[in-house]
């Protein structure tokens, strides 16, 4: 399709609706130009160009994970974290922990779906909404005392392994959109627990899912107690 203005109209220099895309690039960066045009619509639709629209996907996505991501570096250089303990068993974890592992590993199986299919505007949208929906507002804001409370225990232990885990998988499946945000979190994450080898997230092999983490009546579960949340503070 055609790059539009933001009111449908094509673009030319004579009616002055026209966008520098290296003037654009310089202000937003090129991952967020890249996500904005690529989640916007689908490549074959015509996409109406608006600036507005890639700083919102800088403040609600990019700022989102990087927030998410500063609360886990923040709490976890307090404790000393750096995922040398042995691996808490899943069903020694919490039920929360559990399910956004289960909702993690469906998006990896939807996420590798829709890249294969050539569909990389719904993968980036399935990222998109676990990264705002389920792991900043739920999982982070459910878990926050567990990351406040003094002793280190196997909950506490737990929420970090967790948190790292949807966090590190997170770099891998953005890579293809968001290669430069992506490398950047993968090796400010991997240098500390040195959990993979490769020097580089573009090195490394693309998640496969776990099946035996999928839990879809929990999953359920969780969503109606989101619906419900959602309709109560509204």
């Amino acid at each position: 399709g055609l790059v539009l203005d933001k009111d449908g109209n094509k673009m030319s220099k004579r009616l002055g609706n026209a966008v520098d895309p290296f003037t654009t690039l310089a202000k937003y960066g090129p991952d967020a130009l890249r996500w904005y045009m690529i989640t916007n619509s689908q490549p074959w639709d015509n996409l109406k160009f608006d600036s507005e629209g890639i700083a919102e996907v800088q403040r609600k996505f990019f700022g989102t994970l990087y927030n998410t991501y500063s609360f886990f570096a923040l709490y976890a250089n307090i404790d000393g974290f750096s995922y040398r303990e042995q691996e808490v068993r899943l069903n020694e974890r919490p039920e929360i922990d559990r399910w956004i592992l289960s909702e993690l590993n469906t998006l990896i199986a939807e996420v590798d779906k829709a890249y294969s299919d050539y569909e990389p505007t719904q993968a980036g949208r399935l990222i998109a909404d676990f990264v705002d929906e389920h792991l900043s507002n739920w999982y982070v804001r459910l878990s926050r005392r567990r990351f406040w409370k003094g002793d280190y225990s196997t909950d506490k232990i737990s929420a970090y392994q967790t948190l790292y885990q949807c966090l590190h998988t997170l770099t891998k499946l953005i890579a293809p959109i968001a290669p430069f945000f992506a490398e950047r979190l993968y090796i400010d994450l991997n240098s500390v627990t040195g959990k993979e080898t490769q020097i580089s997230v573009h090195l490394t092999h693309f998640p496969v899912s776990d099946g035996s983490m999928i839990d879809k009546d929990l999953e359920k579960r969780m969503e109606m107690a989101q619906l419900i949340s959602s309709m109560v503070l509204s």
